[in-house]
């Protein structure tokens, strides 16, 4: 009597495994993803940041902005007043050359996308106390970052940092 409910309880068991379990279908063609097309031109691509950064290799912008205090950049002093500025890019690194009363003063820089690309022409300042350091300069086109300089950094946690923008007005521009 036992050892047929348990044979009931199995064949019970299995009816409902073979209904539970899902159906599947043969693959009805050889290649599914080959089809003729009348068409072979290729699909447009998105706009990546390789394409962004090829469009950097161009970039050449000339502007001019003031400088209402002094700052360090690349070891050297730059004091207040109003400079001219160029700035070249070969789509990794930058250079931008700082002109103020016939001394002429070039930097290097990392080149990078902008964040926003509508966003004005600004250059970046980061300033802790009273020492500034030239930290980036922003151009529709790209951003030029450049390396920290180690007199700058903090000798204690106690003084904040901040980060001031100048506005920088374009001269001409070549592309």
């Amino acid at each position: 009597m036992k050892s047929t409910k348990i044979i009931n309880l199995l064949i019970l068991l299995g009816g409902f495994g073979a209904l539970a379990t899902p159906g599947s279908y043969g693959q009805s063609e050889v290649h599914p993803d080959h089809f003729d097309s009348p068409s072979t031109e290729p699909f447009p691509q998105p706009k990546t940041k390789e394409g962004v950064a090829a469009h950097a290799e161009r970039v050449h912008f000339v502007g001019n902005f003031k400088l209402p205090y002094s700052l360090r950049c690349a070891g050297k002093r730059l004091l207040p007043g109003r400079y001219a500025i160029s700035l070249r890019s070969d789509g990794k690194t930058g250079r931008a050359t700082l002109t103020q009363k016939g001394q002429t003063l070039e930097i290097a820089g990392l080149v990078r996308p902008p964040a926003e690309a509508h966003a004005r022409n600004i250059v970046l300042v980061e300033c802790m106390g009273k020492a500034h350091r030239l930290a980036a300069i922003h151009v529709e086109e790209m951003e030029l970052v450049f390396a920290v300089d180690p007199q700058l950094e903090p000798t204690s946690h106690d003084k904040p940092r901040r980060t001031e923008k100048l506005l920088l007005t374009r001269a001409s521009a070549q592309k």
